[in-house]
């Protein structure tokens, strides 16, 4: 499954309430003012004593300008007919000048189980057009939300964010409820206005402004942590969570006869638990297909193992529910996993609420995390987005535990490249690059993505794209281990050098490879920060051979270098072996987490800017004269294999 579905299982696997046009479209957002202007926002909310809640919602949001007015014209309220309801109490356009326009019944349309092309029978789509809308014109939306039901047995949670990306001017917040309810508040950035007790209801209310916009930092890590929010929770803590997704999950994880023989099948003759375990995981991520269908009880408890067999199709819960199953039917102990998958946030919120928007699988005998939802996936490894994630595992839950993080040997690449280059400018470049653990599932994904017999379409458009003259092969080179995966792509490239009377060539592959390095490097780009960072292990390692005519004489070869701050390292040596100048270089991270903090940031940025321009390094060349008419009648180079060898898997 690509990682576009099983982020759509992720986003809509969470207890949607609302999504505005502002969720729907980021344009809104601008530096300055912004497109869109927050004139004003209401939320009253009350809690009940059964673990419900109603809301009352009302703001009036203005168009900035034209871009504004368009985000502005369609408002989305989404709700789930089994446990939610919503009513709009009011809706209209408010010229800049004018009488308020109401928007007609038959501009407020509802669209029943699909949502992005996505199945969901229990969802429903609540679209608000506004008629005569232009910049400096403003709309307001009023309307009630009702949750009938709690999301999960024993309570429900909600949250409210005032993301920066426009202008409040002012932001009310009312919340009642008994005094007797154990309600868990938490809030950022918003100041109490009243805190007592009102006709027998605690009252909070609080209230939020602002006169600027702030647009997030890149490569953010934990950003709610700056946001203005309020978090509500009838949960008392995250046991309360846990205990309540697996009363609903356990019962659809029993082992039934249809799964033993299932299981007894797939692992047939192996003895040893965690052979069966991979054959079990490999079973399901390669034969239940992804399809996001919520039916029956909702968001929150998977289908049983007969519906998901008889379909071959779940989200992720039922992908977690299956593999659960079958796990227990080999006597080896599993537990689905609730986790927030994303490469964003890597920290709990203050308070137990249902935060979470993906389920896998932890197996506590063998000590590993399995997501089978990611087809790509080898066993034993997790994507990037559940790698160090505090998460709640819910068979016996006891305390808050984390995923494993990505380290230098299970997110790393391989690179041998040779260049043989000829007196004429023209070159052949043999590279063959490995990646190993999560590095290998990105390489199967590049392998995949191309498709089968279009090798060499990807070959002529990647080299003309480069403007690179000639001709090519990509080749698959697969190891005896699944999570090693490598290929070897040869360029005879007739343009690679224009004028090789004199120049310089650069120790670079063809390809970057599996781990995007020009991502990592610009990441280091902001000399001030004040949020966390993305700052997570990798490792790379390049032998690169420059094999010159004896007609060439080189100039200058860079010197060796190295380099260590922190969990950064890069040493790079440059040697010559009669006519053949190699670059030896070991770079990356051994961080032992997947974020560092704005002052670890700025600490690691000057060593990473070093190492980028230590990237770039160059020997200089040119050609000896009596070289120079030979040049002219200078054959094209064939394939070298010798100086281009596979690097070893280990």
């Amino acid at each position: 499954m690509n990682e576009e579905a099983r982020m759509t299982c992720k986003s809509l696997f969470r207890i949607i309430t609302l999504w505005t046009a502002l969720a729907l479209c980021q344009s809104a957002s601008a530096a300055g003012e912004g497109h869109i202007h927050s004139v004003q926002e209401k939320y009253d909310v009350n809690f009940f004593a059964d673990g419900t809640y109603s809301s009352v919602i009302d703001y009036t949001w203005r168009a900035v300008d034209l871009q504004g007015a368009a985000t502005l014209g369609q408002q989305y309220l989404v709700y789930d007919v089994s446990r939610q309801e919503i009513e709009v109490l009011d809706a209209e356009t408010i010229p800049a000048s004018g009488d308020p326009i109401k928007v007609p019944k038959s501009d407020i349309k509802v669209q029943d189980g699909v949502l992005g092309g996505v199945s969901y029978p229990e969802q429903k789509l609540l679209q608000i057009t506004f008629s005569k809308l232009n910049a400096g014109d403003a709309i307001r939306l009023r309307y009630r939300f009702v949750q009938k039901l709690p999301d999960l047995p024993g309570g429900t949670s909600r949250i409210y964010y005032f993301y920066r990306d426009i202008i409040r001017d002012e932001v009310a917040v009312t919340l009642r409820y008994p005094p007797s309810l154990a309600l868990n508040v938490a809030h950022n950035d918003l100041t109490v206005v009243d805190d007592s007790i009102v006709d027998a209801q605690r009252q909070l209310r609080l209230k939020f402004s602002s006169t600027d916009t702030v647009l997030p930092e890149p490569v953010s890590i934990n950003s709610w942590q700056q946001t203005p929010y309020i978090m509500m929770s009838t949960y008392t803590d995250w046991k309360a969570i846990a205990d309540a997704y697996q009363q609903g999950a356990a019962k659809k994880a029993i082992v039934t006869p249809e799964v033993q023989a299932l299981a007894n099948e797939i692992t047939k003759g192996v003895s040893s638990q965690r052979e069966q375990a991979r054959l079990l995981y490999d079973w399901v991520r390669k034969n239940i297909r992804y399809v996001a269908s919520y039916v029956g009880n909702g968001g929150w408890v998977p289908n049983d193992t007969a519906t998901i067999l008889r379909t071959h199709y779940g989200d992720c819960k039922d992908h977690s529910t299956l593999l659960e199953a079958l796990l227990e039917a080999r006597g080896i102990p599993a537990s689905q996993v609730l986790i927030y998958s994303d490469t964003e946030n890597y920290l709990l919120p203050p308070v137990a609420s249902l935060w979470f928007n993906h389920a896998i699988n932890y197996l506590p005998t063998l000590g590993l995390f399995l997501d089978s939802t990611d087809s790509q996936m080898p066993f034993g490894i997790l994507p990037e987005s559940d790698s160090d994630k505090p998460v709640l595992v819910t068979k016996n839950f006891a305390v808050v535990t984390r995923t494993p993080i990505a380290t230098v040997d299970n997110f790393k690449m391989n690179r041998r490249v040779h260049i043989k280059f000829a007196m004429d400018g023209s070159a052949v470049r043999t590279s063959e690059i490995d990646g190993y653990g999560r590095a290998a599932a990105e390489v199967r994904s590049f392998i995949e993505d191309i498709g089968p017999g279009q090798e060499q379409d990807w070959v002529k458009k990647t080299m003309a794209d480069s403007g690179l003259d000639g001709e090519g092969s990509l080749t698959v080179v697969k190891s005896a281990r699944e999570d090693v995966l490598g290929f070897q792509y040869v360029e005879k490239i007739r343009n690679y050098v224009n004028q090789p009377e004199a120049g310089v060539l650069a120790f670079a592959p063809g390809v970057t490879g599996p781990i995007s390095l020009g991502k990592i490097l610009r990441r280091y780009t902001q000399p001030v920060r004040t949020a966390d960072a993305k700052c997570d292990a990798f490792a790379v390692n390049d032998i690169v051979d420059i094999e010159m005519p004896e007609a060439m004489q080189v100039l200058y070869l860079p010197k060796e270098i190295s380099m260590r701050e922190g969990p950064i390292f890069f040493e790079a040596r440059y040697e010559r072996i009669g006519n053949v100048y190699r670059l030896t270089r070991h770079w990356g991270s051994s961080s032992s987490k997947s974020w560092c903090s704005a002052q670890e940031y700025l600490a690691l940025r000057p060593v990473m800017n070093k190492i980028d321009k230590a990237l770039g390094a160059r020997l200089v060349f040119v050609m000896k004269e009596e070289g120079a008419a030979a040049s002219t009648n200078a054959a094209p180079p064939s394939v070298s294999t010798g100086g281009a060898t596979a690097a070893a898997h280990n």
